[in-house]
């Protein structure tokens, strides 16, 4: 984690309030309360390095259930995300950007690791030889037509496919990266910080495949069986590198192809 991940985050889920009217100057994240615990540590972590103050991290009971949150009040903190960073404030669903400072991809890629933590997901679909979903698809969402169009920039610069979508019901931009291809350059050169969503590529890549709806701990669960190409060290270290070897055992499972055989014979969708 360093302040650039934490640039894309604040972009993605982060609200910073700056009312000098009323003296309130503070920052609120907003996750996951069942899975994104370890994350959001790892997010205080950083900003206490960079403030001297430590966040707040709690759980909050909502209409829709519960959420977690982290909320730090500084107002020398608060300017430095502002005047410093340049990160924008007002109206941030619809104008959000990565700063212009911040475009080199040395910068980016932390930035655009932590817009994925935030407003990105793994998810895997059914082709039509297999049975199981195999087909891995990265996607960014986003509201903020500026920062689409950056994120596409800086992307296609580096070689990455992507390609965009947006909804008409509520004009939300999607942009994607599909196949193992895709997914695994995202891994060797942006990565995936959490391993609630790390965990998804890695038992993909023990399996050949994903098992749908399986929660968090049920995964970690499945990567410490016997087999796994990660070991508990790597799963538990918080110095754990986002990039593994492949495994050296080929996947076999009753009905399906090996997993060279497999990547080889899936189409583009």
């Amino acid at each position: 984690m360093n302040k650039y991940e934490l640039i894309g985050i604040i972009l993605g889920d982060g609200y910073i309030r700056y009312n000098t009217k009323e003296s309130i100057y503070g920052l609120e994240i907003t996750g996951d309360a069942l899975d994104d615990h370890e994350y959001f540590q790892s997010i205080a972590e950083i900003i206490e390095k960079i403030s001297k103050k430590k966040p707040k991290i709690w759980t909050k009971k909502e209409k829709k259930g519960q959420s977690l949150k982290l909320l730090i009040y500084d107002k020398k903190f608060i300017e430095f995300l502002i005047d410093d960073l340049d990160i924008v404030y007002k109206n941030k669903t619809f104008t959000a950007e990565i700063p212009q400072k911040y475009s080199e991809w040395k910068y980016s890629k932390h930035i655009l690791r932590g817009l994925f933590e935030s407003d990105g997901s793994l998810y895997f679909s059914r082709s039509k030889k297999l049975e199981y979903p195999s087909y891995p698809r990265i996607e960014i969402t986003t509201s903020s037509k500026k920062l689409a169009e950056q994120i596409i920039s800086i992307m296609k610069q580096k070689a990455f496919k992507i390609q965009s979508r947006t909804r008409k019901e509520d004009k939300t931009i999607r942009l994607y990266l599909s196949g193992p291809e895709m997914l695994e350059k995202w891994i060797q050169e942006i990565g995936i910080s959490s391993m609630k969503k790390h965990s998804k590529y890695l038992l993909w890549k023990k399996l050949g495949y994903y098992i749908p709806y399986i929660p968090y701990k049920k995964r970690m669960q499945k990567l410490r069986e016997r087999g796994t190409a990660a070991t508990a060290v790597d799963i538990d270290s918080p110095n754990r590198k986002p990039n593994l070897q492949p495994l050296r055992k080929k996947a076999t499972f009753p009905g399906f192809e090996s997993q060279r055989s497999l990547f080889s014979s899936i189409k583009k969708l």
